[in-house]
């Protein structure tokens, strides 16, 4: 099948709800587009908003952090975890995620053994009988000293051996407060029939062939070049995804695509090729977040939309292109724009906004802005 560019950017836009026709609302639009993708990645830096809130209201019209939060901890309907680096994911995928658990852990293991931590493994089973016996824990309630590596990592040994408890499954984010989590024993925060649903795969064949058909579902369309769209345990391997793509190509379950002027192909599931045939969309704006699933992978996001994004915030000063928090701005089925927001409680403030090289402003695209500016501070309790 071969497509242009439009096509593709079209396909995008619309798989992704980020069309005026294709908007979701409210807590079960939440679900919905989390339970199409599979994930949203979350990042505690929050200047205007997390990653995961920033996500959301570009899909969910009517979207309050609030409504993330409650899914998450009151709900349970959303969890905590790592999928595409850490993640939030639907709770019932619980059981999918057992081999990426044990990864995680062994990777908290080595973590700690790297930065001379280690001693904090010897209280992993204190750790857990004081939250079986107490409930709810934060790391300050569990007095069992500090670590003595240096500013990177846990602060306490109760906070190394509760993060290893939570990456291993055998407790969960009871709440958070900002990025910081306060955790309990698993099975008070999963009902029973998820955490007794088994492990589905026999092999980790078949759990790897899962992942590859999900995180096309992440993206919506994905290519084989390893990036950012591959991230994460047991898909780092180029040949094996290949191995596993054919195999879908094989059985009708996804197609491979050819996009103009691309030299690789891309893929997606067939019961989403209808749209592929549809028109150009509104042009209504978005902004789109930093770590959003749509441009997950930079590279292929510069070659179908021919826009290059970094996300500067680790990027010395005097060394940023733009800024430190710098969000993109979509216009139908094109990146227009970018900006910086600053950080205040009751405004939005805009340190900077830039326009795309070629694009100017139109009457539409100004009343358009306008109108997002709106509605984007809005979702975030803020006035412009």
């Amino acid at each position: 099948m071969k497509i242009t560019k439009n096509q593709a950017r079209n396909f995008l836009v619309r798989y992704h709800h980020l069309t005026t026709d294709t908007a979701l609302s409210g807590k079960d639009g939440i679900l919905q587009f989390i339970n199409k993708v599979g994930c949203v990645q979350f990042d505690p830096l929050n200047v205007v908003g997390r990653n995961a809130d920033l996500v959301l209201q570009s899909r969910v019209v009517d979207y309050r952090e609030e409504m993330l939060y409650e899914l998450l901890y009151t709900d349970r309907a959303l969890i905590d975890g790592w999928d595409k680096m850490m993640a939030i994911y639907s709770a019932r995928d619980w059981s999918n995620f057992k081999r990426v658990r044990e990864c995680m852990a062994c990777g908290v293991i080595g973590m700690l053994k790297h930065r001379g931590s280690q001693d904090a493994l010897n209280y992993i089973d204190t750790v857990l009988d004081f939250v079986a016996k107490n409930g709810v824990s934060a790391p300050k309630d569990i007095k069992l000293g500090q670590m003595s590596s240096g500013t990177w990592g846990h602060k306490s040994i109760a906070g190394a051996a509760l993060d290893y408890l939570w990456h291993s499954g055998k407790v969960g984010v009871f709440a958070k407060a900002n990025a910081n989590k306060v955790y309990d024993l698993i099975e008070k925060l999963l009902p029973t029939e998820i955490l007794n649903t088994p492990d589905p795969f026999a092999t980790n064949d078949e759990f790897v062939k899962w992942y590859v058909l999900r995180r096309i579902g992440s993206v919506g369309m994905l290519w084989n070049k390893s990036g950012g769209g591959w991230l994460g345990e047991y898909l780092n391997k180029k040949p094996i995804r290949q191995r596993f793509l054919d195999e879908y190509v094989d059985e009708g379950i996804i197609k491979t695509i050819e996009v103009e002027g691309i030299k690789e192909k891309f893929y997606i599931k067939a019961k989403d090729a209808s749209l592929l045939d549809l028109s150009d969309p509104e042009q209504a704006m978005r902004f789109i977040a930093p770590l959003d699933n749509l441009i997950w992978d930079r590279e292929m996001t510069a070659a179908i939309f021919d826009f290059d994004y970094k996300w500067e915030v680790y990027v010395p000063a005097t060394k940023r292109k733009y800024g430190y928090y710098v969000l993109p701005v979509l216009c139908g089925n094109r990146f227009v724009a970018r900006f910086e927001p600053e950080k205040h409680k009751t405004h939005l403030p805009i340190k900077n906004w830039w326009w795309e090289e070629g694009v100017k402003e139109t009457k539409a695209m100004k009343n358009a802005k306008e109108q997002e500016m709106q509605r984007f501070a809005g979702c975030f309790g803020k006035a412009l």
